[in-house]
């Protein structure tokens, strides 16, 4: 049987699609860390690999001669499009996956001394790559037409908030947020649907225009950025409210020169990952100062909390948690057994008896201060684990 089949599909022990975890990875990693002109793209690996991984499958599935939609092309070209990514440099991706799949197949072709069938195959291959490459441009010129104003916006937006914008009284204007008004940024973690900015729609009268939020945001690193313009500090907060309803959301403390938005970025960073991992809502910097500064040095935080309940650690996984459940219902409920036991539905010894517990396995009695404050410290910082948005 024939390695190259006719009409151009890749068959038989040369079907690539068994190598598509491998070549994915190996293209994913060279468009995010290996290839230079790529850092500025801005595009994280959560969106990198998985396009990558949809393109190659499709590419395989192609030259193994399964009929092929190219939607993985098209939407690889209105998420670069969106992204602002440059045409070169999307053009360039689809050569290093076509680079390399055919060092795939020559390696497996290099018993073969027909170098016809090698030639062919090559073919095969850059003519697959040039066929979605072709799609994601033409789609990405198409998704860009109706972009650039707003493309140019988000890139004014993404320099006022990482201070590579200098000209900020221009940008003011440009951005169209009004003078002498109270400021915050806001970041909430990945994985948030784009919906309109909050606080757009028309008014009805000049007093209530004035008094609107102005809202912008882009995506930056994955995490929605929001920049946020209201007339007091409260009408900032309360235009993050439909966002913090549903995600983790984290904002700095209100400002008035745009020159403090990098600075308050920082902040907003801090205060999206005081928000526990598996819950929602708005976490305003300095609100919280002991879980700013435990998720602001991770690697000491988490060194706290392995020092501190080492001793609930290498037991069912079930009973540690209920004692962990336990100290923190204690906490949130200002030391109050009674309180503790109504919300975890329990009795209130059972809440007391799993204290003593908790003292015997740490060390620490949760009625001493000096005990109380470092179990509380560990219960935060292990409750604060996880990636930074």
């Amino acid at each position: 049987m024939s390695d190259i089949a006719v009409g151009g599909a890749v068959s038989g022990r040369h079907d690539l699609r068994d190598a598509l975890d491998l070549l994915s990875e190996q293209v994913a990693d060279e468009i995010l860390h290996a290839e230079p002109v790529y850092p500025d793209t801005r595009l994280p690996a959560a969106v990198v690999q998985p396009l990558v991984r949809a393109n190659l499958a499709e590419i395989l599935a192609a030259l193994a001669g399964e009929p092929s939609s190219l939607e993985p092309a098209r939407e690889t070209g209105r998420v670069t499009a969106a992204e602002g990514m440059p045409l070169d440099l999307l053009q360039h991706a689809y050569r290093l996956a076509g680079l390399r799949i055919w060092e795939e197949l020559a390696r497996r072709l290099r018993s073969r001394t027909d170098t016809t069938a090698l030639l062919r195959a090559s073919s095969r291959v850059w003519f697959a790559i040039d066929r979605s490459s072709n799609v994601a441009v033409r789609t990405h010129l198409e998704s860009s037409a109706g972009l650039s104003d707003n493309m140019a916006r988000t890139e004014l937006l993404r320099g006022v908030l990482t201070g590579a914008v200098h000209d900020l009284e221009t940008a003011r204007r440009a951005l169209g947020l009004p003078a002498d008004v109270m400021l915050v940024v806001a970041v909430t973690a990945p994985g948030v649907p784009a919906v309109p900015a909050v606080g757009q729609a028309p008014t009805a009268n000049r007093a209530a225009e004035a008094a609107r939020p102005t809202v912008r945001w882009l995506t930056h690193e994955g995490a929605r950025l929001t920049l946020v313009a209201a007339p007091t500090s409260e009408d900032t907060y309360n235009a993050l409210t439909g966002l913090a309803a549903h995600t983790r959301t984290g904002a700095s403390r209100p400002f008035t020169r745009l020159a403090d938005a990098p600075a308050a970025l920082v902040e907003a960073r801090t205060a999206v990952r005081s928000v526990p991992l598996g819950r929602v809502g708005l976490a305003r910097y300095g609100d919280r100062p002991l879980d700013a500064l435990l998720v602001a040095d991770g690697e000491r935080a988490a060194e706290l909390a392995s020092a501190v309940l080492s001793g609930l650690r290498g037991r069912d996984p079930r009973d540690e948690e209920q004692l962990l459940a336990t100290v923190e219902a204690w906490f949130e409920h200002g030391g109050s057994g009674t309180r503790a036991a109504a919300a975890l539905h329990c009795h209130r010894n059972t809440v007391l008896n799993r204290l003593a517990r908790v003292a015997d396995l740490t060390g620490r009695d949760i009625n001493d201060p000096r005990g109380a404050a470092e179990l509380y410290a560990a219960m935060r910082a292990l409750r604060l684990q996880g990636d930074p948005p």
